[in-house]
């Protein structure tokens, strides 16, 4: 004897390793008690359930025009979603390295911290995992970069020797490093 079972989807459960900040402030110390970020669909939008903060290897979306902080040590980041917003910022007090940041159109600025670092290493997204689709080295929404003071650092770090564009200016004082190979 045989048996089918037969799953469907409404589409609004969440995607496996994305949310989306629907409060200004989130942080990634967030945890779902601080409601600051939903769970986010593969058509990138809030499906109205709470969740922690972005984990290692998820990516994420400004819901809003809010100001994020990166407050969570290490933090891997896939990729950063800002289209349909006017992002106000993502402060990064803890060293956090992120893949592509998207946009259609208004750029992220960004504030490194003394002694602090971010990591671009152009890392995808996949809609299916992440609630928006994002290209390998892609940094068209990333806008001005604050380095905050002594050490603060800025690296590049690509895979493959692609072209990559910074929209945005570097401004203050920090380190900055360009790596084009895994080493």
């Amino acid at each position: 004897s045989t048996a089918a079972i037969m799953l469907s989807s409404s589409g609004a459960l969440g995607v496996a390793a994305g949310v989306i900040a629907t409060n200004n402030n989130a942080a990634f110390s967030d945890n779902v008690g601080n409601n600051n970020w939903n769970e986010i669909t593969a058509g990138g939008v809030a499906n109205g359930t709470p969740a922690g903060s972005p984990q290692n290897n998820w990516a994420f979306t400004y819901g809003g025009d809010y100001t994020i902080t990166a407050d969570a040590a290490d933090r891997i980041i896939t990729a950063i979603n800002v289209a349909g917003t006017t992002p106000v910022g993502l402060n990064i007090a803890q060293n956090t390295v992120v893949g592509s940041i998207i946009t259609r159109g208004n750029l992220l600025p960004v504030t490194i911290n003394a002694g602090k670092s971010l990591t671009l290493n152009g890392n995808n997204a996949v809609a299916a995992n992440h609630g928006f689709d994002s290209p390998a080295d892609n940094y068209t929404g990333l806008g001005n970069i604050a380095l905050g003071g002594a050490n603060a650092a800025l690296i590049i770090q690509s895979a493959a020797p692609a072209k990559i564009t910074l929209a945005g200016n570097i401004n203050g004082g920090g380190i900055i490093t360009v790596k084009t190979d895994a080493a």
